[in-house]
């Protein structure tokens, strides 16, 4: 059994979304872009991480921080081109992990079952 990949993305996205109307409000097409963007630039990393969490070899704890670093390279150029203060930027980042941590490990848990 595999990861669904178009089920994360669809769910992630709907919910950063959400996200960033709250926390950026003005600046929620340009998150949405960015996000789409690093799921996409970071599906093969996503899927393979996902699927060691599923098989027991990395912790929600590890997926999680490999997920922040990840999003920590993407440049998320959108929201950059805003001028959005560092604080809010980093709201929304910290949002974004816990959102495809959460995602993904609820699809890891259905490929265990």
């Amino acid at each position: 059994m595999t990861i669904d990949w178009n089920a994360i993305v669809k769910d992630v996205e709907a919910q950063v979304l959400a996200l960033a109307e709250e926390i950026l409000k003005e600046y929620a097409r340009e998150a949405k872009l960015d996000v789409v963007n690093f799921l996409e630039n970071s599906k093969q990393r996503l899927i393979k991480w996902g699927t060691m969490t599923a098989t027991g070899e990395l912790d929600k704890d590890e997926f999680q921080s490999l997920v922040r670093g990840q999003l920590d390279l993407a440049e998320l150029h959108a929201l950059k081109q805003t001028g959005l203060a560092q604080v809010r930027l980093d709201m929304f980042k910290n949002g974004v992990v816990k959102i495809v941590t959460s995602v993904v490990m609820i699809a890891a848990k259905g490929m265990v079952q």
